[in-house]
């Protein structure tokens, strides 16, 4: 007996009001936009909340309940934790694309950012803006399992900038922080570290994301020693003058570091430094040469 009129499913996908369906869920889904009338809104479709700090507090922790935030919306962080993503199992999901794709401007102070503090947490396709100089950290992971996925990160101008983009708990750390499908131009030279391995987490992921900055430490990095982590089809420019700009990590780390292509300024002496992890196809170019890259490390 046919179960479905569509037995072969959806070549195209399946779209539920412009929202790609990626999967099914459980819980319940909360509509966010900047440009709704009123603030008491209960998060309808048609009566959407104002922020997406409002739609938290409609969720049920590891309920499986989604935040959608229209195409065009717009919101400001201007302090520590101004948004604190604090509900288990909540995925933060930003509607639109191109110049209608939800943004947060980071502004007024450097401590302004964006706080993970439960597990399970997913945001996708946000546009993470610094719009004040020297912003210390846009998203601060303080939990196990978060999701970046399809987010973009920019500066909005000269010395408007974040240090970091993303970074994990320096006390500790947490476990298997995944950032995928992400781009970002970071160009201010005081910025150190697109992500920041600061703690000694397991099981990370970066994959697939395409980086351009000047990040004087290092893109993909850090001092935590990471165990298990994935470090996998990135497209890395770093112009910063420094030793270990595209992916470094500490001597202790462990994972795979496999087919990232990397370019960086002329000084750089490895585009990959990963010692205790298996390395595979990873190139390394200069960026002045004007030149194709090379293995790095080279096989011997």
């Amino acid at each position: 007996m046919t179960r479905s009129s569509y037995p072969k499913g959806f070549s195209g996908g399946v779209l539920l009001r412009q929202a790609p369906l990626y999967e099914s869920h459980g819980g319940n889904v909360f509509w966010v936009d900047s440009g709704a009338s009123k603030a008491s809104y209960k998060g309808t479709f048609e009566l959407p909340v104002l922020t997406i700090a409002a739609a938290l507090d409609l969720c049920a922790a590891n309920s499986g309940d989604v935040i959608m935030v229209k195409p065009g919306h717009a919101e400001t962080v201007s302090a520590a934790a101004g948004i604190a993503l604090d509900v288990a199992g909540v995925t933060v999901r930003g509607i639109g694309d191109g110049a209608s794709t939800p943004t947060i401007t980071l502004d007024t102070a450097t401590t302004a950012d964006i706080d993970i503090d439960a597990a399970n947490v997913t945001i996708e396709n946000i546009h993470f803006i610094a719009g004040f100089a020297d912003v210390a950290v846009v998203l601060d992971v303080n939990a196990d399992d978060f999701t970046a996925r399809a987010c973009r990160f920019t500066q909005s101008g000269d010395n408007l900038n974040a240090l970091v983009c993303v970074q994990d708990a320096s006390s500790g750390g947490s476990d298997r922080i995944t950032i995928e499908g992400c781009r970002a131009i970071m160009y201010d030279a005081s910025n150190t570290h697109f992500v920041n391995f600061a703690g000694t987490g397991t099981g990370h992921i970066v994959s697939d994301n395409i980086l351009q900055g000047d990040w004087g430490t290092m893109a993909v990095g850090g001092a935590g020693v990471v165990t298990f982590c994935q470090i996998t089809d990135n497209i890395i420019g770093n112009i910063a003058n420094t030793a270990d700009g595209c992916i470094s990590l500490a001597s202790s780390a462990t994972g795979v570091v496999v087919g990232n292509h990397c370019a960086g300024a002329a000084a750089q002496a490895n585009g990959v430094t990963a010692t205790a992890c298996v390395i595979s196809q990873n190139f390394y170019g200069v960026i002045s040469e004007d030149l194709s890259a090379i293995l790095d490390p080279i096989a011997t």
